[in-house]
């Protein structure tokens, strides 16, 4: 989305805190959502800048004492998200954990849209009934929160079960909750996160997932109601040092 001109905020809420660390072997040592949590300081402080302007990011940060992020306190995470949408970007993504409670409880219930990852394997696909229950609850509380959609990962088009699985999901669900679009399992995954660059960062020459998740940002600008500004191009560079 970024890539596309929209100004984006990315933010880890997950304590493993993988998103930064796939980006930047330092991560750890940087403050982010946590100590913002933990009252640590602003985390409008925190936000990092990287090497595409329309690119910011707020790291996990010192996660320790939030493994089990069931007992958070929801107002302190609630006024974190808040004081977060005050900084005016367009887009804010935030990756939480797996599961749909603590955190991730919270952060639905402010949030605007919800985008369900779900890997093409049959053991994953059983948890997608109790996202849409937990969902509907928070709906019912009064929330005005949207389904973006549920968005196939890790699909292996030579693999007969994840094909099937992928197909008794769609054919399961109604009509328009899954994306169209699909990102297919790749070894290229690996070699972007060993680099520290995003996949759409990979080469002037965007590979196949790449592409992927381009179809993925027009489908959901059109879900979620936004614009369609040009295509960037800011070359190759990892976004932090």
């Amino acid at each position: 989305m970024a890539r596309r001109g929209h100004s984006v905020l990315l933010v880890d809420t997950d304590p493993q805190g993988s998103v930064g660390l796939s980006l930047s072997r330092g991560i750890r040592e940087r403050p982010g959502f946590y100590d913002a949590v933990a009252g640590a300081g602003n985390v409008s402080d925190f936000v990092l800048s990287t090497r595409l302007p329309e690119f910011s990011l707020l790291t996990a940060g010192c996660a320790e004492a939030f493994v089990d992020t069931s007992d958070l306190d929801v107002t302190v995470v609630q006024d974190v998200l808040l004081e977060l949408g005050r900084l005016e970007s367009e887009v804010i993504i935030i990756d939480t954990p797996a599961g749909m409670s603590g955190v991730t409880s919270a952060v639905l219930g402010g949030s605007d849209y919800v985008l369900i990852p779900q890997q093409a394997e049959p053991l994953g696909v059983r948890s997608v009934p109790n996202a849409l229950k937990v969902i509907a609850a928070i709906r019912r509380q009064g929330k005005d929160l949207g389904v973006a959609g549920i968005v196939m990962t890790m699909v292996d088009g030579d693999n007969g079960e994840s094909v099937e699985v992928e197909a008794q999901l769609r054919a399961a669900l109604p009509a328009g909750i899954m994306c169209v679009t699909t990102i297919p399992r790749d070894s290229v995954f690996l070699r972007a996160s060993s680099l520290g660059v995003p996949v759409g960062l990979l080469s002037s020459n965007p590979v196949a997932p790449a592409v992927a998740f381009e179809q993925l940002a027009a489908e959901l600008e059109d879900k979620m109601g936004l614009s369609e500004p040009q295509d960037k191009d800011d070359g190759v560079e990892q976004l932090l040092d």
